[in-house]
């Protein structure tokens, strides 16, 4: 697949050479933009908001978009936000993160695209990079890779 490149596939290869020949560049830096962007300060204002009973702008723009309970789900999203973050950078369970990702990126690139914001670009680029996590894994350097978490999904199977 994507971790393969040359002429000979039997031939042990340095795995941090492999680092640039896969997916994982993709994952851990957008993984790192992820959360140093957006999930951190998610998680801040949330702790904030739910603790300290400070005022967030996400809590209100849940409420415009009609979304039910915005207390409790803004709070939640920027949990999962930093979990996907975390999981992209460190490349556990790759796919699940990615696929438990993609409503929650959908869902606000509906919102930025209505309300014309500039972050409407950034939401593409996370909607391409978690469909293309999905598909592809976590790549050469990874715990799923460590542990052979998913390997069953990209194996051929056996004809009896």
């Amino acid at each position: 697949m994507i971790e393969y490149t040359g002429s000979n596939p039997a031939a042990n290869q340095n795995p941090w050479s492999g680092l640039f020949k896969t997916i994982a560049i993709l994952r851990i830096g957008t993984g790192a933009l992820l959360m140093t962007r957006h999930a951190a300060a998610a998680v801040i204002a949330a702790y904030h908001f739910l603790w300290q009973e400070q005022e967030w702008a996400w809590v209100k723009t849940f409420a415009d978009a009609g979304i039910p309970l915005p207390h409790l789900t803004a709070p939640a999203i920027a949990l999962i936000v930093a979990s996907v973050a975390m999981s992209w950078m460190v490349g556990f369970l790759t796919r699940f993160f990615a696929f438990l990702f993609l409503p929650i990126i959908i869902w606000a690139l509906i919102i930025l695209t209505r309300s014309g914001a500039e972050q409407a670009e950034a939401a593409w680029l996370y909607l391409l990079v978690a469909f293309t996590l999905l598909l592809f894994g976590s790549g050469a350097i990874s715990i799923d890779k460590l542990f052979r978490l998913g390997e069953w999904l990209s194996r051929p199977k056996k004809r009896r």
